[in-house]
């Protein structure tokens, strides 16, 4: 108790204050919480490296692949019949496995596109700029249409200008 009264009671509190704030300010710039323009992360070529979860009793952890043999292994190992693909994850239980996608902020951290022609409102929602109603406009417009033959068809969605759709095709692609 008497360190905090002394360092309450010192002049030095503006000092920290400054440092903390330095240091979120560092956190922010350096991570995927600000918007694309000031953040330096690109997409990934998934044809090089792949991404895959693999959760099993709770915990999760998320690998890097650039082999393909361990991805074939990954097949292998749990007796899956689909080919798997960046972003995609892996859940085992005991009653079997289960393949279902990485969350859509885990996938835009880590570089891996959302497919816009599979995504879903939560997917969508994870790309800075789009809402839930927007989200469902996009899959509105995806299920009376068909699928996008390119980002840039996108824009014939109401609401999405020139802005939302260089930040969609920063984070996404056709699938």
């Amino acid at each position: 108790m008497r360190i905090l009264k002394r360092i309450s009671n010192s002049d030095n509190n503006n000092s920290v204050l400054y440092l903390a704030l330095l240091c979120l300010l560092y956190l922010l710039i350096t991570s995927n919480y600000l918007p694309f323009s000031t953040n330096s992360r690109s997409l990934i070529n998934t044809n090089e490296v792949q991404f895959i979860e693999i959760s099993k009793d709770g915990i999760s952890t998320v690998k890097r692949y650039s082999d393909l043999n361990e991805i074939n292994e990954l097949i292998v190992d749990y007796g899956l019949s689909d080919k798997l693909k960046s972003g995609d994850r892996i859940i085992i239980r005991n009653n079997g496995v289960l393949v279902t996608k990485i969350s859509a902020r885990k996938r835009i951290s880590l570089g891996v596109p959302i497919g816009i022609n599979t995504a879903s409102t939560e997917d969508l929602t994870a790309i800075l700029g789009i809402g839930p109603e927007l989200a469902t406009r996009i899959i509105d417009y995806r299920t009376n249409v068909g699928k996008f033959q390119s980002i840039d068809e996108l824009d014939n969605v109401e609401g999405i200008g020139n802005k939302k759709l260089a930040i969609i095709k920063q984070v996404g692609n056709l699938d």
